[in-house]
C-alpha cells in the first residue's frame, strides 16, 4: 500500500499505525458514491513530469461536467478545452503518470486521483485510475468559485529562472497553494497546502514551508524522500493568473532549533525554485473569499519568519 519513502517518514514520526488506519480510504477505483462529486466539478489541479524530468502542477478549468468517470470507476476523463494543459510543461504521452486533485473550495471537500494516461483524443484525456482517496478539510480556505466568459488559450505572461520581488510577494501573501510530487517509479500525486497568509516564507530562490498535521500517510513528503523534485502552483483568482514553480526539495523532519521549527509539528521543508512561469488561466474565473480554515495554526511569533530573515546559507 505504501512505498518505502512513505513508510520511512511514518516510522520517523511514529505514526505508522495511524497511517495504516487512514489507508483504508485508498481505493483502486473511484467509488460510486464519490462519482457525483467528481462530475459536478469545474476545475482541478493536475501534476506530472515534463519531458525534461521536471515536476509541474497545472490548473485546469472547464464547465461543470468537464470530468467524467468510466465504468466501475476504473477510468477518468477530463476535457482540457482551450484552457487545458500546456504540453510545453507536462509530458502527456500514453502511459505517463498524472496526479489529479479535485477540490471544492466552498465545501472544503477534495479527492485525489492518481493513474496513467490511457488515451488522448483531441482535447480529451483519459486516465486509467491506480488510486483514489479523499482528504480531510483541514487548512482549506473556503471560497465560492465561479467560472464565466469565453475560454481562451492560456498565455504565458512571464517566466524565468530567478524569482523577482513581485513573485516572492505573491508567494508570501498566499494562503493556499498546490504541490505535485512523484515517486521513483514515476507515480504522480497532487496535494493542497493552506494556512494563514505568510505561512510560506521566501528567501531568494528558496521557500520555507511548514508541514502541518495531516492524515499521517505522508504521500507528498514520502515522494520527496525518494525524489526531491516538486512542482508548486499558486492561483491568483482576482487577476485570472497562475504561478507555477518547479524545483527541488530539502526535507527538515527533526528540526531541533526553535528558529527553524514549524510552529505546528516541528517539521518543514525547503523548496529551491529552478524556474517559474506566470500564465493567464484561459477562462474568466473568480473565487470569493468566505472564511479561513479554523485549523490554520497561528502565525504569532512564527519561527518560519525567523528562518527567512536569518538564514543566508539556503540552497
Amino acid at each position: 500500500m505504501f512505498h518505502p519513502g512513505e513508510l520511512a517518514i511514518q516510522d520517523a514520526t511514529g505514526v505508522r499505525d495511524i497511517a495504516g488506519a487512514n489507508s483504508k480510504m485508498i481505493r483502486s477505483t473511484i467509488p460510486d458514491h464519490i462519482i457525483p462529486f467528481v462530475t459536478s466539478q469545474s476545475y482541478c489541479v493536475v501534476g506530472g513530469v515534463s519531458a525534461m524530468g521536471d515536476v509541474w502542477a497545472e490548473f485546469v478549468v472547464g464547465a461543470a461536467g468537464f470530468a467524467t468517470v468510466g465504468s466501475a470507476g476504473a477510468s477518468l476523463s477530463i476535457s482540457l478545452g482551450a484552457g487545458g494543459l500546456r504540453e510545453r510543461q507536462l509530458d502527456l504521452g500514453i502511459g505517463n503518470h498524472l496526479g489529479l486533485l479535485f477540490i471544492d473550495l466552498s465545501t472544503r471537500k477534495r479527492l485525489r486521483v492518481n493513474g496513467r494516461i490511457a488515451a488522448m483524443s483531441g482535447q480529451n484525456l483519459t486516465l486509467s485510475v491506480d488510486q483514489s482517496f479523499p482528504n480531510c478539510p483541514k487548512y482549506i480556505q473556503a471560497r465560492r468559485f465561479r467560472a464565466g466568459g469565453a475560454s481562451s488559450d492560456p498565455q504565458c505572461i512571464e517566466s524565468g529562472a530567478t524569482l523577482p520581488d513581485h513573485v516572492a510577494n505573491w508567494i508570501t501573501n498566499a494562503d493556499t497553494f498546490f504541490v505535485a510530487s512523484t515517486a521513483t517509479d514515476g507515480a504522480a500525486d497532487v496535494s493542497h497546502r493552506g494556512g494563514q497568509p505568510g505561512f510560506v516564507q521566501a528567501q531568494g530562490q528558496t521557500l520555507f514551508i511548514p508541514d502541518y498535521h495531516g492524515n499521517s500517510m505522508f504521500s507528498t513528503l514520502g515522494n520527496f524522500l525518494l525524489n526531491p523534485r516538486a512542482g508548486l502552483l499558486f492561483v491568483d483568482f482576482e487577476a485570472n493568473r497562475t504561478l507555477q514553480l518547479t524545483g527541488v526539495v530539502d526535507l527538515q523532519l527533526a528540526a531541533k532549533d526553535a528558529k527553524t521549527a514549524s510552529a505546528d509539528t516541528g517539521r518543514w521543508w525547503k523548496f529551491r525554485a529552478r524556474r517559474y512561469v506566470i500564465s493567464s488561466i484561459g477562462s474568466s474565473v473568480s473565487a470569493e473569499f468566505i472564511s479561513a480554515s479554523p485549523f490554520n495554526p497561528s502565525l504569532a511569533g512564527n519561527p518560519m519568519k525567523s528562518v527567512s530573515a536569518t538564514r543566508q546559507d539556503v540552497g
